[in-house]
């Protein structure tokens, strides 16, 4: 078992121009590679100009990606300049809007057209048959004019000029008013429309005289309409497959991961730079991969340059993933920390099993975490979190809150409450001294072990004394052994002290004053653990009281219900309970997060075209 982080490593790669695409691509699926770019003066930018070809791409996306086609790549790019491919790119896409504009316009135009026919056709089939000469209508001008008008629903006309008001209507979705009057009353009524929030729906002069034969022709026409729309989008679509608009896309869709992942690559006339850190430490996976696609490169695996921070990787096998969440909290481990995840899969599991010993309620949680862990990684940690439930629950005799079931292979909590929370104590004493021990593992690591043994270990020391104490036969043995460790300290910090010694003793006298008192504090607070065991027990006990009150049939409702309310609000209680006690009482000895997490280039999202068969 490991517990300190790996460095990822530094990895440089040369490639040609017509080949970078495939190799950032290729690099990209790994998930094993961050870039970064190293800086130097004799190479020039692979990407310069390009914010400007895509912005201007942007541009031309916002009023024409309703009709293009999504964006696709082939398996196997062509090796080809990025320039080039950029330049075929927007020459397609010019082409293309200069086609498709009178196309897309008759689209727009029939589109519009059945709208307004929908329109119209809800409001004659809301109206009912009796309804006006709609031929009549339709026909009247030029000084008389008439229009239906369809408003929100519960909308109403006032003030009207001199109109006759034919009829008007409610829907649940609309209100309508068919009104007819003057040209000059018509056009004034036409301009209060927009504050109204009010349409108009036109008489078309081919409309038959009642609204059921209207409504028939309506549905006919727009039939009509449907087809030539269908014919203009056929057309459409044609015209991209001719110009090949889908792969076009999939160019610029490449040109501008590139942009935003590699921007500042550089390289020579012919070869481009790509340089970064890699997960794949031997760089057999990148090899492979790099082989596998078919591209000239030659890579080589390097020492960092000079001020450059290697990101760091949490090492953990797959059981104990799950709680590098824990450690991620304050940050990522840096290269001289501990990363306490497998530790935690055993320390996590145990507190939380300890406040919620039960072996039913721990099955249910098990089971959760079997079912969730493939969709949800975080839940992962209810399996060992369940399995310590039931383990703690057998201990307990506890199943499902019934006492009666399983004899109690320890103690029943609400039997002995005192030895339970003296135990949960024990074990946070346990806790907070490997704490301090991984403290002295990290100094060590650092070149720091003359400071933690002359000085830092008598903290540790103390600590253990006064742990003892409690104990009458182990007190005096304890208060000597806590004596030793505070001279130790202080004393310590004198001799390693370059000057000011006097200055060294108050500080280090002072220190250890606050730092012994945060321990006892620290430990003190996983009495918390013994108390949310009682309570988990006290509300268990309640339950299985109030079922028990419910009579034969409303016993198995009751405690039904009442384990679901447990498993909900004890388990999430207990969970944050559990964080609360690692992220204070436990990481506070020795995990700063001082590193940076490493963050694998992402892939192009890019739709793979099928390569077609050719004759």
């Amino acid at each position: 078992m490991t517990l300190r982080p790996v460095a990822a490593q530094w990895f440089e790669l040369a490639t040609v121009h017509q080949e970078l695409a495939r190799v950032m691509e290729c690099l990209s699926r790994t998930g094993a590679v961050e870039l970064e770019a190293r800086s130097q003066v004799s190479d020039r930018l692979l990407f310069p100009g390009l914010d400007d070809a895509i912005k201007t791409h942007h541009e031309l996306a916002r009023h024409y990606r309703t009709y293009w086609p999504a964006a696709t790549t082939t398996p196997q790019r062509q090796p080809e300049n990025l320039s080039d491919t950029l330049k075929s790119a927007r020459e397609r896409l010019t082409a293309w809007t200069r086609e498709a504009d009178p196309i897309i316009a008759t689209i727009e135009h029939l589109t519009q057209d059945i709208a307004e026919l929908a329109r119209l056709q809800a409001a004659l089939q809301s109206a009912g048959a009796d309804f006006p000469d709609l031929r009549s209508l339709a026909q009247a001008g030029p000084k008389l004019q008439s229009r239906l008008l369809i408003l929100p629903a519960g909308g109403t006309l006032r003030d009207l000029p001199a109109l006759t008001l034919f009829k008007s209507w409610q829907t649940p979705d609309a209100s309508y008013a068919l009104i007819v009057g003057r040209t000059t009353d018509i056009a004034d009524i036409e301009a209060q429309l927009p504050a109204l929030k009010a349409t108009t729906a036109r008489l078309p002069a081919w409309l038959p005289a009642s609204a059921g034969a209207a409504t028939t022709a309506i549905a006919e026409r727009v039939a009509g309409i449907e087809d030539r729309r269908s014919t203009s989008r056929a057309q459409l679509a044609e015209l991209s497959q001719r110009l090949q608009i889908a792969p076009a896309l999939g160019d610029m869709a490449l040109i501008e991961w590139l942009n935003a992942h590699a921007k500042d690559l550089r390289g020579s006339q012919r070869l481009a730079w790509v340089t970064g850190w890699t997960s794949d430490v031997t760089g057999a996976r990148l090899r492979a991969a790099l082989e596998g696609c078919g591209v000239r490169y030659i890579l080589r695996l390097t020492d960092a340059p000079a001020g450059m921070s290697a990101p760091m990787m949490l090492n953990n096998p797959g059981w104990a993933r799950a709680f590098e969440v824990f450690a991620r909290m304050l940050g990522t481990p840096g290269r001289n920390e501990s990363d306490p995840s497998q530790l935690l899969a055993v320390i996590a599991s145990s507190i939380f099993g300890f406040m919620f010993g039960d072996v039913g309620q721990g099955a249910i949680v098990l089971i959760a975490g079997l079912a969730l862990g493939g969709r949800i990684p975080m839940t992962r940690m209810l399996v060992p979190g369940g399995i310590m439930a039931m383990l703690f629950g057998i201990l307990f005799g506890s199943v499902f809150g019934l006492e009666h079931v399983i004899p109690a292979l320890w103690l029943r909590p609400m039997d002995e409450p005192i030895m339970l929370l003296i135990v949960a104590v024990i074990a946070g004493m346990a806790i907070i001294a490997l704490g301090l021990v991984l403290d002295a593992v990290q100094m060590h690591w650092r070149g720091e072990a003359l400071h933690w043994w002359g000085h830092r270990a008598g903290l540790t020391v103390a600590y253990v004394g006064l742990m003892m104490t409690p104990l009458e036969t182990l007190r005096q043995n304890g208060l000597l052994i806590a004596t030793l460790g505070t001279l130790w300290f202080i004393l310590g910090a004198v001799a390693l002290a370059e000057h000011g010694r006097l200055t060294a003793l108050a500080t280090a006298a002072a220190e250890f004053v606050e730092q012994v008192l945060r321990l006892l504090v620290n430990t003190v607070s996983f009495a918390r653990v013994g108390a949310f065991a009682l309570a988990h027990a006290g509300l268990s006990v309640a339950i299985v009281e109030m079922a028990q009150a419910s009579g034969r049939y409303g016993f198995w409702i009751v405690l039904a219900l009442g384990n679901v309310l447990v498993i909900a609000l004890e388990g999430m209680v207990v969970s944050i309970q559990t964080t609360r006690l690692l992220l204070f009482e436990f990481f506070v000895r020795f995990l700063t997060g001082t590193g940076r997490a490493f963050k694998p280039l992402p892939p192009p999202v890019i739709v793979q075209d099928q390569p077609s068969e050719q004759i």
